[in-house]
Formats: structure tokens, sequence, C-alpha cells
């Protein structure tokens, strides 16, 4: 009989579920209650021995790729790609190459070696009953091998922290460093911790791991952290104003206190129960720790956050005018505070580092009349192709339209006396943020049904922008390079009935921002490229380690983070 792999489970696999209602997590707990009881674990969990051998042997690492010195994109094999079996505590890999832990399942044994649990999802699985376990609905054993292995990870992760502050940037795979340059301050480098699990919340860790190593949203926050933040309004044809703001509302708070736990040096895990439970009362969709959507996430952290610092900005402008009513305002102060208002809710920090413009175009091609709309956006969504869809997006020149753009036919139809009229729409940005979030479309509702898109998309670690910018977007010049570089991404592994987040995030140099416009990077491929060294780190909520550029490539991006390349 053929074994099935524990991380390729099929939707009709993972409908096997016990009936009994699901318990409170704590905070090291996994991301999905599920599984049935299995008559192995009395004989094939030993936690005496897998504690022996888990703190003996190099944590997170296949023992048989380390002996075999087996590599996999030029590591061995680690993280999530790693089972511990619960008899022994050997730690194999699940590689579809090598395998190691499913044969040391079928390796002859005095007693049963069937039962593993995963470094990277915490997921118990049997190979005898070719299923995932509960390990709430199974013996005490089993919850409590599992409940060691995660407060194993912990120390472990908290060792590796102490280690990413002193992290040295080294050259990118293609690019050589150039003769005569220093080495990186590596005190400027955001280092990387793992973030305690609430309870089903890795959607809530992977996004906030790419949000702290936004270099820009941590310089920002730090300025306007503090009550009495001084701020310039220039509204056109009006004088300017500097602003004294009040003290920041609460998310605001609790995402800097935040960010700041995460730059702490010497600490573990972060927790970040403060920060979720303000969210929780802006967006209460996200209480009782339920499996979510990471964009989601972001979109109504972002936009609560920018609620709260429109309202602050507004404060302060009515305080600049002696706090005027309705009542005691005269037409001119009500035109002037309108005028300052419009221009001030401009300049929130989520605004000046994530929010763009882009401008939809739809032309009728029957009477070629053309409509145009500006709309914000926070991130720009992009549908993944399949060979079976038979309408796609297509990259055309069209004529008399301003540049290359992403197109896609509209079926808006209308049926009268056998008349169709159809449309045809643009999409241009029109304003480009210092951070551009992609969000890749991998659930979709096909018929009834909500559906995940597994399959592989290829991203560029450097992105140019220009050809999908509207040749009137702000501060652009005709003929220059937009240059954007990865360095996030929110990644989905599992089903739409139970998987798990994950980050990948690239610990580099800030950049050196000036209160002057900026030339775009016009540089040829090989120095745009050197440009963004860093060194990647995969991280699965406490679980922190380093990466291979081409293991980043080959993750199952759902969310990707770039920054501007100044």
């Amino acid at each position: 009989m053929r074994l099935k792999d524990p991380f390729s489970l099929k939707a009709a696999d993972m409908t096997k579920r016990t009936n009994k209602p699901r318990k409170p997590r704590d905070e090291e707990s996994s991301d999905e209650v599920s599984g049935l009881t299995c008559q192995h674990v009395s004989k094939a969990v030993d936690l005496s021995s897998v504690k022996k051998a888990v703190t003996s042997s190099m944590w997170s690492m296949c023992s048989d790729c380390l002996r075999e010195r087996t590599m996999i994109d030029g590591e061995p094999a680690s993280g999530h790609d790693i089972l511990v079996c619960l008899k022994c505590g050997f730690q194999g890999c699940s590689q579809s190459e090598s395998q190691h832990s499913t044969k040391h399942h079928q390796t002859l044994h005095p007693d049963s070696h069937c039962i593993t649990i995963s470094l990277g999802t915490w997921k118990a699985w049997c190979f005898e009953c070719n299923e995932e376990l509960s390990t709430h609905c199974n013996k005490k054993a089993l919850a409590q091998t599992l409940d060691f292995l995660q407060k194993h990870s912990v120390k472990a992760a908290s060792g590796t922290t102490s280690k990413m502050i002193k992290l040295r940037e080294e050259p990118s795979d293609y690019a050589d460093q150039p003769r005569g340059k220093s080495p990186v301050n590596n005190s400027t480098l955001v280092p990387v911790k793992g973030i305690n699990n609430l309870g089903n919340t890795c959607f809530f860790n992977a996004v906030m791991q790419n949000l702290s190593q936004t270099h820009m949203l941590n310089d920002l926050i730090q300025d306007v952290k503090e009550k009495g933040y001084k701020l310039k309004i220039c509204p056109p044809a009006e004088s300017n104003v500097v602003l004294t703001l009040p003290s920041p509302e609460p998310l605001t708070s609790a995402m800097f206190l935040f960010l700041h736990s995460m730059k702490e040096s010497g600490k573990g895990p972060v927790n970040p129960k403060i920060l979720f439970n303000q969210l929780c009362q802006k967006a209460p969709r996200f209480k009782g720790y339920q499996q979510q959507d990471s964009q989601e996430l972001l979109h109504y952290l972002l936009d609560s956050m920018r609620v709260e610092e429109t309202k602050r900005i507004k404060a302060g402008i009515l305080k600049s005018f002696n706090n005027p009513t309705e009542k005691t305002a005269d037409d001119e102060t009500k035109r002037q505070v309108k005028a300052y208002g419009k221009e001030g809710v401009k300049m929130n920090f989520v605004d000046r580092i994530f929010v763009g413009e882009l401008t939809n175009t739809i032309m009728c091609e029957e009477c070629e009349h053309i409509s145009t709309v500006k709309e914000a956006f926070i991130d720009i969504s992009l549908p993944i192709i399949e060979e079976r869809v038979s309408i796609s997006l297509y990259l055309l020149v069209l004529p008399n339209y301003d540049n290359c753009v992403l197109f896609a036919p509209l079926h808006t139809e209308k049926k009268s006396d056998k008349v169709y009229t159809s449309a045809r729409k643009q999409m241009l940005i029109s304003s480009l943020p210092p951070v551009v979030t992609l969000h890749l479309k991998r659930f979709h509702q096909a018929g009834m049904n909500l559906r995940k898109v597994n399959r592989h998309v290829n991203f560029p670690l450097i992105l140019d922008l220009a050809p999908f910018c509207s040749a009137s977007c702000k501060n652009l010049v005709a003929g220059e390079r937009v240059l954007y570089s990865l360095y996030g991404i929110v990644e989905h592994s599992g089903s739409m009935r139970g998987g798990h987040y994950t980050a990948y995030v690239k610990v580099r140099s800030p950049q050196r921002r000036t209160e002057q416009p900026q030339r775009r990077n016009l540089a040829g491929p090989r120095e745009a490229s050197s440009a963004a060294q860093g060194q990647w780190v995969y991280v699965s909520d406490t679980n922190v380690q380093t990466v291979p550029e081409s293991r980043v490539l080959n993750s199952q991006a759902y969310l990707l983070f770039y920054e501007e390349m100044l």
C-alpha cells in the first residue's frame, strides 16, 4: 500500500474528524484541531526517549541528511520539512527525493515508529492510519510530547534570535561584492524573532513578520508615537501650518509597542496578545481564534490604524483653529478647516507607506465612450491563471493609451433585440507608494464551493513597475524604470479546510531617505540586484531559521511585499 504524503492531503482526506467540540488554545498551540483517535498512540509515543534524543541532537535538521551530507538547495533539510518520530525522537525530512521520515517508519523496528509531528505545522500524523491525528482527542502522552517539542522550539528560536542581530549580510547569488565596499553596519539590521501563536493566529503572525521588516513603518511610527508630535501641512493656496497632535489611539500605540519588542535584543519570542486584542476591538470578525485570511487581516489592520491617525490629525487641525464648532465658525474658518483636513488626512503614516492610486479606464467598444475612475489601493490583487480558465489577463500595448497595461475583456453585456455591447477595462497605476503589496488570489469561488489554487507562481526579486504606470504617474519621468525589491512573503500551505501561514523576510540594511524627491533607480540589472543584498529568514510562528534564496523563490506565495529602490 502506498503511503500518503502528510504534506499533500487532499480535501477528501481532511474530512475524517472527530465530533468533539474545539477547546480553547494556549499561546503555543497549533493552527487546527482535527484528526482522529488513534489506536497506535499508546505504543508509538515515548516522551522520555523523545526528550533525550531531541536535546542531544541538532534541532530541526534531518538526521540522515546530516549523516549522508545530503543538501537541499545548498543546505541540509530543515524547518517545515522535518517530522519528529514520537517513539525515538528521530528527525527526518519529508522531501520527495529523500523521504527519510518515511524510510525511518518503514525500517524494521522491534516496536512501532509510526507517529510523527511536523515542526512546521505542529500537526501529528500516523503512517499506519494514514491520517492526521488530534492531539486533544488522543492519549495524554501525545499532547504532552507536542507541548515539549513546542517549548523546545521556543528555546531554539530564542537562540536563533540572539544570533540574528549579529547577522552578516552576504552578496546575492548572482552579484559580486563591489571592490572596496565596506561591510554592512549590522547595528541597523532589524532582528527576526518568533511570535507566539495565540490559537489559529498564524495568519496574523505571518503578516506581522513582514510589517516588522518594513523599515519605513518602523521609522515613521517611531516619529508619531508621542503626544505633541509636530506635523507640517502645506495645502495648495493656503499658508503652511504646523499641528501639535494628541496622543496616538490604542491600536497605533499597540503597534508601536509590538514593533519595539520585535527589535529588542536578547529575548525570546514576542507575545502579540495586546496588539491582537486591540485589532479585535476594531474588527470583531477576528475574535474566536478561528482560521482567517492574511490579506483581510492586513487590510483591517492598516485601515484601522489609518482611521485612528486621520482622527488624530483632524483633532490637531481643529485645535489649531481653537476648536471651532458649526455654530461658532464663520465661513472662512470652515473653508480653511476643510482645506487643511483634505491635505492633512494624506499625511498619516499608513498612506505615506502603503497607499497608492489606480486609474480605471473603461471604453465602450461600440460608441468608444471613455470613463475614468480613480481609487486608492493598499494592495494589488492578481488572479492566478489556470489553463482551464477561458478569460485571463493579457499584456498589451493599446493605441491611444498611455503605456503597456494589464488588460482584460469585460463581459458588464446587455441583451436587447439581439444586440450585445461590451467594454474594455484598463487599469494603470497613477500613484506609487514606497511599499507595494501584491496579493495572489489563491482562494476563489467555484460554483457553490470555495477552492484554493495551489500551483506555483514565479515572482521576481526585482520588479519594474514602469510598464504598468500611467504617463501621468506622479514623480515618474518618461523612460525611467521604477524598481522595487522583494523583502517579504506570506506563504499559505495546505487547503481550504486546514492550512498554515508562514513568512519569509529579508534581513537587510535600511535605505537612506531624504526630504528631497529622489530620481528612481536607473541602474542596470547587475547593479540593481546588488542593491538588494541581505539574508532571507523563514519564520513559522516561533520557529526561525535562515534559508537560501532559492527556497524563497520556490515558496507558495500568497502576499508579496516590495519596497521602492532609491
